[in-house]
C-alpha cells in the first residue's frame, strides 16, 4: 500500500508524551517506595523502643487510674468539709436550743415566783379590803357615838415625854400602834405614814425602818400603843414583824412600848431635834 504523502509539514508528539510516561512512571515509583517504608516502618523498630512505648502506654494508663483516685480522693475531702460545715451548724443550734431551754427554765421559776408574789398580794389585797370596810363601818360607828354625845370631834393631844436622862444616849424612832394600822412619825409638821397591819411584812417603808434601827446601837424603836384590845393585838403583830426580822438579818432591835391613854393626836415636840420640822 502505498503511503499517503503529506500535504503539508506534520508536528510529532513523541517527545512529550515520553516525558509525561516518565514522569508518571517516576511518580508512581516514588509512591510504591514511599508506602513500602511506611509499612516496614513498624517491623524495623528495635525492641528497646517498643518497650518504651509500652511502658509510656502503662504509665498512661496508671496516670489515668491515678486522675480518677485523685478525683475520688478530692470529692471525698469535698464531702468531709461539707460534713464538718454541717456538723459545726448542728452544734451551734444545740447550743442555742440548750440556751433557749434554760431560758425557759428561768423564765419558768421566775414565774412560780411571780405567782407566788401575786398570791401573795391578792391575799393581802382581800385582808386590806376586809380591814377597809371594819374601819370604814368603825369610823361610822364612831361618828354617830360623837354625835349622841355632842362631843368634839377632835380629841386633846397626848404629849409623850422623855423617860429620863437615858432617853439622852439614844435616838428614838417613834411608831404608833393603832387598831388595824400602824403609823410611822418622822416630822412634825407632816402627817405620819401609815401602813396596814394586815401588809406589815411585805412593807417595803416599815423594813428599811429596821434596817436603818438596826445599823447603830443607839437607835431605838419605840412603840406608841394605843389603849384598846385591838391595837394591843396589832402591836403584838408588830412585834412578831420585828423579831422575825432581827432573825433574817441578825440584828438585835428591841422596841420600847409607851402607851397611849386616849384617842387624841401624838404629839412628839419634845423629840423636835429627831424629827423634820
Amino acid at each position: 500500500m502505498a503511503r499517503r504523502k503529506s500535504s503539508g509539514a506534520e508536528i510529532s508528539l513523541f517527545p512529550f508524551l515520553s516525558i509525561l510516561v516518565c514522569v508518571i512512571g517516576c511518580l508512581t515509583m516514588i509512591i510504591v517506595f514511599i508506602n513500602l517504608i511506611q509499612m516496614n516502618k513498624g517491623e524495623g523498630k528495635e525492641p528497646k523502643e517498643v518497650e518504651v512505648a509500652k511502658e509510656y502506654v502503662e504509665l498512661k494508663k496508671k496516670q489515668e487510674e491515678d486522675q480518677k483516685q485523685l478525683d475520688k480522693k478530692r470529692q471525698l475531702m469535698e464531702n468531709l468539709i461539707q460534713d464538718q460545715e454541717d456538723l459545726r451548724t448542728k452544734r451551734e443550734k444545740l447550743r442555742r436550743l440548750k440556751e433557749l431551754l434554760a431560758s425557759n427554765e428561768k423564765v419558768d421559776s421566775l414565774r412560780d415566783e411571780l405567782i407566788a408574789k401575786l398570791n401573795l398580794l391578792i391575799r393581802t389585797n382581800k385582808n386590806l379590803d376586809k380591814d377597809k370596810i371594819e374601819l370604814l363601818a368603825e369610823v361610822k360607828k364612831l361618828e354617830e357615838e360623837i354625835k349622841k354625845r355632842k362631843l368634839p370631834p377632835d380629841a386633846a393631844a397626848l404629849r409623850v415625854q422623855s423617860s429620863g436622862s437615858a432617853a439622852s444616849n439614844i435616838e428614838p424612832y417613834f411608831v404608833e400602834i393603832a387598831d388595824k394600822t400602824i403609823l410611822i412619825h418622822t416630822s412634825l409638821s407632816e402627817p405620819p405614814l401609815e401602813i396596814p397591819s394586815a401588809s406589815l411584812k411585805q412593807s417595803k417603808e416599815f423594813l428599811d425602818l429596821l434596817k436603818k434601827i438596826g445599823e447603830k446601837p443607839y437607835r431605838k424603836l419605840i412603840f406608841l400603843v394605843r389603849g384598846n384590845p385591838a391595837s394591843v393585838a396589832n402591836f403584838n403583830r408588830a412585834n412578831s414583824t420585828v423579831s422575825g426580822f432581827n432573825r433574817v438579818s441578825g440584828t438585835k432591835i428591841l422596841p420600847g412600848k409607851l402607851p397611849l391613854p386616849g384617842e387624841g393626836k401624838v404629839d412628839l415636840k419634845v423629840f423636835a431635834k429627831f424629827l423634820k420640822n
